[in-house]
């Protein structure tokens, strides 16, 4: 009795073999020929594929096969295999919707690169929050390319060792809400990511007249490069 089964179960392996050779055939072309063999687009398929047959396989070389699981078994692989095969095929927009999702989750972190790079995302507002220290103290810096130079709020000064004695409000700059007078001073260090900046030129703004500190040129313009991709801001250090 066991014996049908067996042949008839082999016979479902068999058929369902041939169908999906046809099916790649039909999808890549003729895998001898040398032109189809572009590991830059059809590789990575070619292998989730070749990789999810071996293993289809091999249920049924270790297993006792039915119907009802070939059935089964060429439906959930078949769906796991439309499933890569999608994601391969939209995975910029995955990307890009995974530094939106990072943003709204973290926003501001610093996130250093293979190549060395530092990326940072940009926030739900549609700002590049920076999450850095200045001489030591954890500060939040918002991205301002219109602004000459890094401007501390009296409370990130106040954070990073600055006390009333030591500042001088002399400096007068013009601000969203109208001219207002600044401090100047020499922040000893400002880290982003792994990468530190030292002996920065800066201001102190008044207490209450700027809500976030202010990451501007005399930073930037001690970087090796900066630019701003979609959502992304990379910054090489």
């Amino acid at each position: 009795m066991n014996g049908p089964k067996r042949f008839r179960g082999l016979m479902v392996v068999v058929l369902v073999v041939v169908l999906a050779a046809g099916a790649f055939y039909a999808f890549f072309g003729d895998p001898t020929d040398p032109a189809n063999a572009n590991f830059d687009d059809r590789g990575p398929r070619i292998v989730a594929l070749s990789a999810l047959a071996f293993v289809f396989l091999a249920s049924f070389i270790f297993g006792q096969p039915k119907v009802r699981e070939v059935i089964q078994g060429t439906l959930f692989w078949g769906g796991l295999c439309a499933l890569l095969v999608v994601g391969y095929t939209y995975r910029t927009d995955l990307v890009q919707a995974g530094y939106r999702v990072l943003g709204a989750l973290a926003p501001g972190m610093a996130v250093t690169q293979q190549d060395g790079t530092i990326l940072i995302v940009r926030d739900a507002g549609g700002h590049f929050v920076v999450s850095g220290r200045a001489n030591g103290a954890r500060t939040e810096f918002l991205l301002d390319t219109g602004a000459s130079a890094v401007v501390l709020n009296y409370a990130d000064a106040r954070r990073a060792g600055y006390r009333d004695e030591d500042l001088l409000f002399t400096v007068p700059v013009s601000t969203a809400n109208g001219r207002t007078l600044v401090a100047p001073v020499r922040i000893d260090d400002i880290t982003i990511g792994d990468h530190t900046l030292r002996n920065v030129r800066g201001f102190v703004a008044r207490d209450g007249s700027l809500e976030a500190s202010l990451l501007g040129m005399s930073a930037l313009d001690r970087l090796r490069s900066w630019r701003i991709e979609g959502d992304r801001l990379i910054i090489t250090p």
